[in-house]
């Protein structure tokens, strides 16, 4: 990856629930946070384009049993038109949300210029749908949604789905202790490759690495490459700053090596950065500001 650096402030929490106290999340205020912790300045953005905040609405509505669905596909017309300007550009859109429905129009601006893939690095398969659950966050649906299944009412924006071919998709990071391995064999079985947490610590970094490399090198088959990044692939042991942390995750130093190797390729058109919260940070930030310089590393030092 060797373009310019657009940043594309996406602060919204309509993909998940609220706090049982009513309050709402905090990962809309992830990407201000990464500007006054430095990351804009520090990688080179070349500017920054700043979606306003969607209100969520004080009763929890179900959109075709989808939380806050339609407010959610608004907003991601809305995202998409910002991503595709960037792409039109020829520059890196870095997207940062907000919880993981930041995918969906993120991947809607790909379905309008061509055929891309997907590298998606989430503790959770976020394959929820109507076919296996009663109603569901689109926090939990977004890799379900973007590879054309789900409702309508997100899947087929502009009838164009699927944004992503599911045969382009490699989601990395999912736990063998997940209690739903059935979700991801369902998603498997649609044509999703996936590599577990527990495959990279056993094989190791460097064929981790490999298997990624050689999936993206398929080029004959896309025009490139979508990378989302949800924080709770790390350990929760580091990551305590997400709506479900996990055991079993990435350490820090894993996690950085995968993205340097995701990153240094040209194939690379842009990412989103998904679902921190510093509202669960400690007050001086730690977390938060770790996960900032990590980005700064991987990012600045292209």
């Amino acid at each position: 990856m060797n373009k310019t650096i657009q940043m594309i402030h996406a602060p919204t929490n309509l993909g998940l629930r609220k706090h049982p106290d009513g309050r709402e999340r905090g990962c809309d205020k992830l990407p201000d946070t990464f500007e006054q912790l430095g990351l804009h300045s520090a990688i080179g953005a070349k500017g920054t384009q700043r979606i306003s905040k969607p209100e969520h609405p004080i009763e929890e509505v179900f959109d075709e049993r989808t939380l806050n669905g339609r407010r959610v596909a608004t907003y991601s017309v809305y995202l998409a038109n910002v991503v595709q300007k960037v792409l039109d550009d020829d520059d890196f859109s870095l997207v940062l949300g907000g919880d993981c429905s930041v995918l969906v129009g993120s991947a809607l601006a790909l379905a309008r210029k061509g055929t891309y893939g997907l590298i998606h690095m989430d503790a959770h398969p976020d394959y929820y749908h109507q076919g296996n659950r009663k109603q569901a966050v689109v926090a939990g649906m977004d890799l379900a949604i973007v590879t054309g299944t789900g409702t309508k009412l997100l899947t087929n924006l502009e009838e164009q789905a699927p944004y992503i071919q599911p045969k382009h998709v490699l989601s990395i990071g999912y736990r063998e202790s997940d209690p739903e391995q059935d979700i991801i064999e369902e998603a498997a079985i649609a044509g999703i490759s996936f590599c577990s947490a527990e495959q990279i610590r056993r094989e190791g970094i460097e064929k981790t690495a490999t298997l990624i490399q050689n999936f993206m090198d398929r080029t004959h088959e896309v025009e490139g490459y979508w990378l989302h990044l949800d924080a709770d692939v790390l350990d929760a042991s580091i990551m305590p700053c997400v709506d479900c942390p996990e055991s079993n995750g990435l350490t820090w130093d894993e996690l950085e090596y995968i993205l340097q190797t995701i990153l240094n390729s040209s194939l690379i058109v842009g990412m989103t950065v998904a679902i921190l919260d510093p509202d669960l940070d400690s007050v001086a930030q730690d977390v938060t500001r770790t996960f900032c310089n990590m980005l700064i590393d991987v990012l600045g030092g292209r």
